[in-house]
């Protein structure tokens, strides 16, 4: 048994496997035992006070009263139920220019419930912070309190209480804290199971967690059933996340809905260049939407965990109309993601909750197809099945994947695109036939681009998968150094194209222009670099750290500042590794030690995926950016398709800088127990975030 790359040539020697079965199941069984500590970990906590069962959904309109050092500002709060035990207020805190404490008290009536003192540095900006904190109040539901904000003394300015689109204080209200965590698990398992399908009620919900983890345990003990193991896995973990994330609190799932739905119930492609007035979602649309608190601020974008509340969404749902025109943000897209999902909208029941979680299992199965291109993949970085098994670990694992394989929304497609795409070019570095290859190599990316224009990266790893693998056979003539290539783009042609020449044929927008907006300021690279290389690299850590990580919902429930940071030093590891890597090469030109050349080819591919697709993302944005003048076009999860790159690369470039001498197994399965225990945290994450 070996564990290096696969070899081609017999100069390409792989070095014998030098680990007992003991010393190799070690790393596989810290997945299991990580995942366990951390859930348990996470449990013991204490939980403190959570909001009610009836939520607030702020939205902010203007703000209110400032608090001043000579009149206090006092605010209405309501409880609605019993246990009230804490009250959080929305500031405007002016980002720092303000040095003061904040003093609250709760009355009832002229009985003084509690007081708090609150440094202003500790008050967050434009979301909810915990002002006073009171025994929880037994008989508080349906009663009314006062909340009196006051300046310490020789404080002089104080921040200024946010008021709602009601016209009422921005408030929240939180009830009974518990000893653990696990006292919660009960009301967690309720609150989910209110909006859930048949299937996921709290039984059904525990069951997937059980089904999870004896997938993952079979995974990491029998790597030989590797394919069938993760598979279960992510179909496992696909359903269990659509369970987590309330209908329609995936990043855009409203817009993708709204085309699925306006193809089930119309039968066509909507148009978005309409001309007449119109209206892009349905009256069913807008009020599921606002039920689940789609627009309000985080945390209170949720919907009420009462069966009165659902059995309420019900009967309003049945009497208002699934029709629109189809015109939301999603309708410049190819329909290669929204027919087959319109099929699952028309299998649902007639509400529009059921309708979306009925649509997420189209997300959910293409989860399937993208883990099995990730293991055929590893069968080609990796011979060793312990190695395969960590790679496909890590990506079934990887929390941003999980995500977007469990809502509405079309870049699921695109990850199977990319995911494809990145099989193949490593499977052109070593294969003596590109012709086939080339063809579903270019069949791979079109497909991509009927899910989304930034799919065109997927063109990379097979470009330089097929460069150096020319190389490599040193092959001549045209057959290959043309035909090839005109193979890829029949492929292309043969996917994309097609909808193209339907599109022209029909008069529909097939594409997403960019908007012009003439200005006197100049957009030059400098300047656009100047938005992204910040001093901090604020920018560069929303995007790849957080967005490409995790940063849930509506890109407002990221995971804590610490794993974040941990996450950005892998990053930034990882670069230096590359340009380490790069120097070598230029230092090892014309002598490559023995057995190496292929996982420099390796190497080269999964650069190309990863690094390589976010410099042509950057070059997208740029062209917007000199188009419109703005640089809100990029988002982290259009990289998503280059996650098995990522987490092959440490391995293989720990088993190129030791020339061979080190197996990549011990350094992949790090790597499988660090991402694996990144998505423990993302759970925990999403249920504070939508459950507690």
């Amino acid at each position: 048994m070996t564990d290096t790359v696969r070899a081609a040539d017999p100069d390409e020697v792989v070095a014998p496997e030098q680990r007992s079965r003991v010393r190799r199941v070690w790393p596989a069984l810290a997945v299991v035992v990580g995942l366990v500590a951390v859930v348990v970990g996470w449990f013991a906590q204490p939980s403190g006070p959570v909001t009610g069962d009836v939520q607030e959904r702020l939205v902010l309109a203007v703000p209110g009263g400032n608090v001043g050092p000579d009149a206090p500002v006092w605010v209405d709060v309501h409880a609605t139920q019993d246990g009230l035990a804490a009250v959080q207020v929305v500031f405007a805190t002016f980002v720092g220019t303000i040095s003061c404490g904040l003093e609250a008290t709760l009355f009832d009536g002229s009985t003084e419930l509690g007081s708090t003192l609150t440094p202003c540095a500790d008050l967050r900006d434009n979301q909810p912070s915990t002002v006073v904190t009171v025994p929880p109040l037994e008989e508080s539901g349906g009663s009314d309190f006062r909340l009196r904000l006051e300046l310490q003394d020789g404080s002089t300015t104080g921040p200024t209480v946010w008021t709602t689109i009601d016209d009422a204080d921005a408030v929240v209200t939180r009830y009974d804290p518990a000893p653990h965590r696990w006292d919660r698990l009960g009301l967690v398992l309720d609150r989910i199971a209110v909006y859930a399908p048949t299937w996921g009620g709290p039984v059904g919900t525990v069951s997937l967690v059980v089904l999870g983890l004896a997938c993952l345990t079979l995974l990491v003990l029998r790597p030989r059933w590797a394919l069938y193991a993760v598979l279960g896995l992510v179909l496992v973990k696909g359903l269990l996340w659509s369970l987590l994330i309330p209908p329609l609190q995936g990043m855009d799932e409203g817009a993708h809905f709204g085309y699925v739905q306006y193809v089930g119930e119309e039968g066509r492609v909507p148009d978005r260049e309409i001309t007449r007035p119109y209206r892009p979602f349905s009256d069913s649309l807008v009020l599921t939407s606002a039920r689940m608190g789609v627009s309000a601020i985080a945390p209170t974008d949720r919907p009420d965990y009462t069966g009165e509340a659902r059995l309420a969404l019900l009967d309003d749902d049945a009497r208002v109309s699934a029709e629109s025109d189809g015109a939301t943000s999603a309708a410049g897209y190819p329909p290669a993601y929204y027919g087959p999902a319109a099929l699952f909208y028309l299998a649902s029941d007639d509400d529009t909750v059921a309708q979306v979680h009925a649509v997420r299992l189209w997300s959910v199965l293409l989860g399937l197809a993208a883990i099995a291109l990730a293991w055929l993949f590893s069968r080609e970085a990796v011979t060793s099945p312990w190695a395969r098994a960590a790679i496909v670990t890590s990506v079934a694992m990887q929390p941003m994947l999980a995500h977007q394989f469990a809502i509405v929304n079309n870049d699921a497609l695109a990850i199977v695109s990319g995911f494809g795409a990145l099989w193949l070019g490593a499977r052109l570095t070593r294969s003596p036939r590109h012709a086939g290859l080339m063809a579903l190599a270019g069949a791979a990316v079109g497909l991509g681009l009927l899910a989304k224009p930034y799919a065109i990266v997927g063109v990379l790893p097979v470009a330089v998968g097929w460069v150096l693998g020319v190389v490599r056979e040193r092959a001549r003539g045209w057959r290959v150094l043309v035909g090839e290539p005109a193979l890829a783009v029949a492929g292309v042609a043969a996917t994309y194209g097609v909808w193209l020449v339907i599109a022209a044929a029909t008069g529909i927008a097939s594409s997403t222009t960019f908007p012009h907006n003439v200005g006197d300021d100049v957009r030059g690279p400098r300047t656009y670099l100047a938005t992204q290389l910040d001093p901090q690299l604020v920018e560069v850590r929303r995007l790849w750290v957080a967005q490409l990580w995790g940063s849930f919902g509506w890109v407002n429930t990221p995971l804590p500042d610490g794993w974040l940071t941990a996450v950005g030093v892998f990053e930034a590891v990882l670069v230096l590794a590359v340009v380490a890597w790069a120097v070598l090469l230029v230092v090892d030109r014309g002598r490559q030690p023995e057995g190496m050349a292929q996982v420099n080819r390796l190497i080269a591919v999964c650069v190309a995926s990863s690094l390589g697709t976010i410099a042509v993302l950057y070059a997208i944005e740029f062209a917007y950016f000199r188009s419109s003048g703005g640089t809100d076009l990029l988002q982290g999860r259009y990289a998503l398709a280059a996650v098995p790159a990522l987490v092959t690369l440490p391995g293989l470039l720990v088993q190129r800088f030791s020339r061979g001498r080190w197996a990549p197994t011990a350094t992949l399965w790090c790597v499988a127990v660090f991402v694996s225990v990144l998505f423990a945290v993302a759970v925990a994450t999403v249920v504070g975030h939508f459950s507690l």
